[in-house]
Protein backbone atom coordinates (compact mmCIF):
# COMPACT_ATOMS: atom_id res chain seq x y z
CA UNK A 1 0.00 0.00 0.00
CA UNK A 2 1.44 3.66 -1.39
CA UNK A 3 0.25 6.73 0.44
CA UNK A 4 -1.33 9.19 -2.49
CA UNK A 5 2.24 12.00 -2.06
CA UNK A 6 0.83 14.49 -4.90
CA UNK A 7 -1.90 16.22 -2.46
CA UNK A 8 -3.15 15.53 0.97
CA UNK A 9 -6.50 16.52 2.67
CA UNK A 10 -7.25 17.23 6.30
CA UNK A 11 -9.17 14.10 7.45
CA UNK A 12 -9.18 12.03 4.46
CA UNK A 13 -6.57 9.06 3.87
CA UNK A 14 -5.79 8.46 0.20
CA UNK A 15 -3.38 5.29 -0.64
CA UNK A 16 -2.87 2.95 -3.66
CA UNK A 17 -2.96 -0.60 -3.08
CA UNK A 18 0.12 -2.26 -4.64
CA UNK A 19 -1.87 -5.03 -6.43
CA UNK A 20 -4.90 -3.01 -7.28
CA UNK A 21 -6.76 -3.15 -10.49
CA UNK A 22 -7.18 -0.85 -13.66
CA UNK A 23 -8.68 1.55 -14.49
CA UNK A 24 -6.00 3.70 -12.91
CA UNK A 25 -7.16 4.73 -9.01
CA UNK A 26 -6.83 5.51 -5.42
CA UNK A 27 -8.58 4.92 -2.34
CA UNK A 28 -9.90 7.32 -0.05
CA UNK A 29 -11.44 6.88 2.87
CA UNK A 30 -12.51 9.19 5.81
CA UNK A 31 -12.35 6.53 8.68
CA UNK A 32 -15.22 5.49 10.01
CA UNK A 33 -17.90 7.17 7.53
CA UNK A 34 -16.83 6.50 4.33
CA UNK A 35 -14.49 4.40 1.92
CA UNK A 36 -14.44 5.12 -1.94
CA UNK A 37 -12.11 4.82 -5.20
CA UNK A 38 -11.50 7.67 -6.96
CA UNK A 39 -10.91 6.55 -10.47
CA UNK A 40 -8.77 10.22 -11.43
CA UNK A 41 -8.70 10.07 -15.34
CA UNK A 42 -12.69 9.58 -15.45
CA UNK A 43 -14.81 12.76 -15.82
CA UNK A 44 -15.85 14.41 -13.03
CA UNK A 45 -19.18 12.80 -12.72
CA UNK A 46 -17.75 9.43 -13.01
CA UNK A 47 -14.80 9.91 -10.67
CA UNK A 48 -15.77 8.65 -7.44
CA UNK A 49 -17.08 5.39 -6.42
CA UNK A 50 -18.22 4.25 -3.12
CA UNK A 51 -16.97 0.41 -1.61
CA UNK A 52 -18.09 -1.36 0.74
CA UNK A 53 -17.60 -1.03 4.22
CA UNK A 54 -18.06 1.95 6.99
CA UNK A 55 -21.67 3.42 6.39
CA UNK A 56 -21.86 6.60 5.85
CA UNK A 57 -22.55 8.81 3.05
CA UNK A 58 -19.79 11.34 1.59
CA UNK A 59 -20.91 14.62 2.24
CA UNK A 60 -20.52 16.95 -1.09
CA UNK A 61 -17.53 18.93 0.16
CA UNK A 62 -15.81 15.84 0.97
CA UNK A 63 -16.72 14.58 -2.64
CA UNK A 64 -15.58 18.05 -4.54
CA UNK A 65 -12.53 18.09 -2.80
CA UNK A 66 -11.49 14.84 -3.96
CA UNK A 67 -12.71 15.73 -7.41
CA UNK A 68 -10.90 19.05 -7.06
CA UNK A 69 -7.57 17.34 -5.92
CA UNK A 70 -7.69 14.74 -8.40
CA UNK A 71 -8.75 16.82 -11.88
CA UNK A 72 -5.78 19.48 -10.54
CA UNK A 73 -2.51 16.58 -9.95
CA UNK A 74 -4.04 14.00 -13.19
CA UNK A 75 -0.47 13.86 -14.10
CA UNK A 76 1.06 13.14 -10.53
CA UNK A 77 -1.43 10.53 -10.07
CA UNK A 78 -0.88 8.88 -13.10
CA UNK A 79 2.52 9.01 -12.46
CA UNK A 80 2.41 7.54 -8.86
CA UNK A 81 -0.02 4.81 -10.03
CA UNK A 82 2.82 3.70 -12.59
CA UNK A 83 5.37 3.88 -9.49
CA UNK A 84 3.49 1.65 -7.02
CA UNK A 85 0.81 -0.50 -8.69
CA UNK A 86 2.23 -3.74 -10.46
Amino acid sequence: MGKVAAFTLAGIACWFYSQDHQPPHFHAKRTGQWHARVFFLEARGKMVERVRGPRGIMSAGDREALCDMAELYREELLTEWEQKVV
